[in-house]
């Protein structure tokens, strides 16, 4: 099976993995809200504030590294096995010694014994860390997705069931504990890898640099992206943050489950070809191309009829995320087309680069909320609208020097989707004027949701037909 082809399909099963895992989470929850009280949630959310920082430095990016690293034997897998085992126990040492403090800060006395029991998730998850980087770099995505999706519904029949034996906060934290255990025993036993009784400091130190920086930055990038959080909560107050956090889930929806699903299987496709510079750029201009495709009507649709959209989904109540939606949409359709430009720091092995960008994106970003907050939860998001297009040319151009792409070349591939959607955008609103203001916003919105993707597609086809039919023979796997 060529690379190509190994691309396809791995995009097509992480597509089914994260479909299955998103349907599972949204009918468990459903179920699981019905079953058990709110505090019970809310006890584990004040858990997983901890375990959720604690959880970005679990590898220590050493599972990055072994996908990337071209030269891989035995004695250096199993240093990295051994140096994540017991960083593992270090990490649930750390946060059970914590769990008395937080339960403290909170003053929920539970706390404690709930962060304790979610702490060993780490010590499982790891066993599992090599196993699971050697079938990403294998390109092993029908294997992982099978795995993960085995975990995500036996963990979710597992807390429905806990909780309909009136085990409480106790049957969410029995869903993590099954989801993780399946997960690393699945990874185990598909990975057929065990490790050597060796370690060697020296074998350690030569991925030291690579890895350190990425945890660097992934630890920089998370206080960045939650300083707005936690702003909003402190300055605020509950209400503000909570309008403001539906409008960033909202936002990060293409993110999170569309160019996430491409994300996932680039890095190990590039670092198979890191030394093919002409290859790279050929692949990231495709893998853009199609990401662009997709997210810029969301997007773009979102911006047009955001009001619509709030008042028929979640009623008047969130009437103030309307306007929040529309000045965010510009932001996750730069940050899902930009998704992929890590893969190409880790593939050509400059971590140390993508951490001195992260740094300085992440200080603008962090002025910009402070400045922002002067105008309430409109002027964060602003703010977050104006440094991201602050930044936009250097988040590109910076990476694609790394590979010797000209942004010219990427704008040749991202122009057709960008004008198809903005004409989608035009016939959206002029026929918003056309609606009569009486109609329901469900009633508007049902019918101008299938109207916008009549003209967007029409749109493409007039401007965009080549790879509109690239992408077709891509998905129904003729490669």
């Amino acid at each position: 099976m060529s690379l190509r082809q190994q691309a396809t399909v791995g995009a097509r099963w992480s597509g089914v993995s994260q479909a299955v895992r998103q349907i599972a989470l949204l009918a468990t929850t459903f179920v699981l809200t019905r079953l058990l009280d709110p505090s019970d949630f809310g006890l584990l959310a004040m858990a997983t504030v901890v375990t959720g920082f604690v959880a970005l430095f679990k590898d220590l990016g050493t599972a990055a590294a072994i996908v990337q690293r071209r030269d891989l034997n035995q004695r250096l897998l199993a240093t990295i096995f051994w140096a994540n085992l017991g960083f593992a126990i270090v990490l649930t040492s750390f946060v059970v010694l914590l769990a008395p403090l937080l339960a403290l800060f909170y003053r929920e006395p539970e706390v404690t014994a709930v962060l304790r029991v979610l702490a060993l998730t780490f010590l499982i998850a790891g066993t599992s860390v090599v196993q699971q980087a050697l079938l990403e770099r294998e390109l092993r995505f029908a294997t992982l997705a099978r795995v993960e999706i085995a975990a995500a519904l036996l963990g979710a029949t597992g807390g429905i069931s806990a909780a309909l034996l009136g085990a409480g906060v106790w049957s969410l934290v029995l869903q993590s504990w099954i989801t993780m255990l399946v997960l690393s025993g699945g990874f185990i036993l598909a990975a057929r890898w065990r490790p050597l009784l060796r370690f060697d400091w020296a074998d350690l130190r030569t991925i030291a640099s690579f890895s350190s920086n990425l945890v660097a930055f992934n630890g920089v990038n998370y206080v960045a992206r939650n300083a707005d959080y936690i702003l909003i909560g402190r300055v605020l107050g509950a209400t503000d943050l909570g309008l403001y956090t539906l409008a960033y889930r909202i936002m990060l929806y293409p993110v999170q489950n569309i160019a996430a699903v491409i994300g996932r299987i680039t890095f190990p496709i590039f670092s198979q070809i890191q030394g093919d510079d002409a290859r790279l750029r050929s692949g990231y201009l495709q893998i853009t191309s199609t990401i662009a495709l997709v997210t810029v009507p969301l997007m773009l649709g979102l911006m047009a009829l955001s009001d619509l959209f709030v008042m028929a989904v979640f009623g008047s109540a969130w009437q103030r995320t309307a306007l929040l939606l529309t000045i965010l949409a510009p932001v996750g359709l730069v940050q899902s087309i930009g998704t992929t430009v890590g893969a190409i720091y880790q593939a050509k092995g400059r971590t140390d680069l993508l951490f001195a960008y992260g740094m300085g994106a992440s200080v603008l970003t962090l002025i910009g909320f402070v400045i922002g907050l002067q105008w309430g939860i409109n002027g964060v998001a602003a703010a977050y609208l104006l440094v991201t297009m602050t930044i936009l040319i250097p988040s590109f151009a910076i990476p694609a020097r790394l590979i010797e792409l000209p942004l010219s070349a990427l704008w040749g591939v991202l122009w057709r989707p960008l004008t198809s959607g903005l004409l989608m955008l035009l016939g959206l609103l002029l026929l918003r004027l056309a609606l009569p203001a009486t109609l329901l916003p469900a009633v508007q919105l049902a019918l101008l949701v299938p109207t916008g993707a009549a003209l967007y597609l029409a749109a493409s086809w007039w401007l965009n037909r080549e790879q509109m039919q690239q992408t077709l023979i891509l998905v129904r796997g003729r490669v």
